[in-house]
């Protein structure tokens, strides 16, 4: 693991490649370690990480890279015990407005980065404010729920989504605030290289163990 702090890894505006991590065994995400991932997105909303999957999954890795926790909802009890946990960080869904971002980041309480996600047209409409809330380290965009939430859904290409992204991009870059985005493959992920995303999941451990299942039959059947 780099020597420099992940916070200011961040701040520096260091390209930090990761990937979604859903399924909750200690052994994918060693697995997925050794593979040069600069940090790994735990899943709590969509996939099986609590505190003690999430405890036990950090025991194995042994500092080896930060990971940052997704929590399942915006709930103050819920974001205090997933800090307590002692990942790098939170990562925290549906955040549409100041006052919430505010509420996950005293919830919070200090222990570790507070990462927000934009995922909604109302966070779109509120992101200048969201963006310039003390204590929020990045803001990460969700594109399949703020497509959804756009009457879009995974419409990647269309006008009115790709409008939505750059905006948010635009302000969090006004506001100085680091910017994060899921992306399922390379090409997609390259698509935001000039607007400024630097902390970027890609993929999720499941897709990319089955793609690297089909390369294997597809090699050997020839």
């Amino acid at each position: 693991m780099s020597p420099i702090p992940f916070r200011d890894r961040l701040r520096s505006g260091e390209r930090l490649l990761g990937t979604l991590v859903q399924i909750p065994r200690p052994e994918v995400a060693t697995a997925l370690v050794r593979t040069g991932f600069d940090w790994l997105f735990l899943d709590g909303e969509h996939g099986g990480f609590g505190p003690a999957e999430t405890s036990r999954t950090l025991a194995a890795l042994k500092g080896a890279v930060p990971c940052l926790l997704r929590v399942p909802a915006l709930d103050p009890e819920v974001l205090a015990d997933a800090a307590a946990v002692g990942a790098e960080g939170l990562i925290v869904p549906h955040v549409d407005s100041a006052a919430q971002a505010e509420a996950a980041v005293k919830a919070a309480r200090g222990r570790g980065l507070v990462v927000v996600q934009a995922e909604s047209k109302e966070a779109l409409a509120e992101i200048g404010s969201i963006a310039r809330v003390p204590g929020v380290d990045a803001v990460f965009v969700g594109p399949y729920d703020l497509s959804a939430s756009l009457g879009l859904s995974e419409q990647f290409g269309h006008p009115v989504f790709l409008e939505a992204v750059d905006r948010i991009a635009r302000t969090c870059r006004e506001a100085s605030m680091p910017l994060g985005i899921f992306r399922m493959t390379a090409a997609e992920m390259r698509s935001h290289d000039a607007a400024g995303f630097t902390l970027l999941a890609t993929g999720t451990d499941s897709a990319l163990l089955e793609a690297g299942a089909r390369a294997l039959i597809t090699d050997l059947r020839g």
